[in-house]
């Protein structure tokens, strides 16, 4: 599990940003919900991006 979540960070932010891109396009964006889908995941994959980071470096 540990060697999925180490390269989880961008697939998720790119997913997030294709999830808003079809929603946008398909005009779903009158609910809230499908959106933060988006949001959500973008977020997620920063912030795994940047722990794997952090962990990774020797500073």
């Amino acid at each position: 599990m540990n060697k999925i979540l180490k390269y989880l960070g961008l697939p998720l932010v790119y997913i997030g940003v294709l999830w808003l891109a079809i929603c946008f396009l398909v005009g779903w964006t009158d609910s809230n919900a499908l959106l933060s889908i988006g949001v959500i995941m973008i977020a997620i994959g920063i912030i795994t991006y940047v722990i794997k980071m952090k962990r990774e470096s020797k500073y």
